[in-house]
């Protein structure tokens, strides 16, 4: 396997791992690790290390967040690009993505409230040049992110019944 795509499966499932640990792992030295992480990063390959939060363990404090189906019309010479670019400017917009499908766009939102995820369709989202529908599903609870199963420690036991 390419050293490359040994790193980023390490990065993937843990950005905290040093890059001695990296080295050790792959039976590699340290400058080695060091360079391809740094050529990875200059590339835009690496864009950037985040945390994954586990939302409902923040109780009242936790984001509403909400998945959006965004069906366009794009315009000639702009196409989806012109869209997407104004759509990811919003702050609320978390990821966006070009999908297949009845919709063109899919996005996730975060925001304080339920009500400020809907303030945002009607007042920025619905009202864009090319945008012709949306369709919002607010995420109630999260089981899996990024491979990462949350909340284990609560999943519910079922009662045994024995006839």
């Amino acid at each position: 396997m390419d050293i490359r795509k040994e790193i980023l499966a390490i990065l993937k499932d843990d950005a905290l791992t040093t890059h001695a640990m990296i080295a050790r792992m792959l039976d590699t030295d340290e400058k080695t690790v060091d360079e391809e992480i740094g050529a990875m990063e200059k590339e835009g390959i690496i864009v950037k290390y985040e945390a994954l939060i586990n939302s409902e363990a923040l109780g009242d404090d936790a984001p509403a967040e909400a998945m959006i189906e965004i069906k366009v019309e794009p315009k000639l010479n702009f196409g989806y690009e012109d869209i997407a670019r104004r759509i990811y400017e919003f702050p609320e917009v978390k990821s966006l993505y070009l999908m297949s499908g009845r919709y063109d766009f899919s996005i996730r939102v975060e925001a304080k409230t339920m009500k400020e995820i809907s303030k945002f369709v009607w007042e920025k989202l619905a009202i864009l040049e090319g945008v012709k529908s949306t369709e919002t599903t607010f995420l109630m609870r999260k089981y899996k992110e990024n491979g990462t199963v949350l909340n284990k420690g609560n999943e519910q036991k079922r009662l045994v019944v024995s006839p």
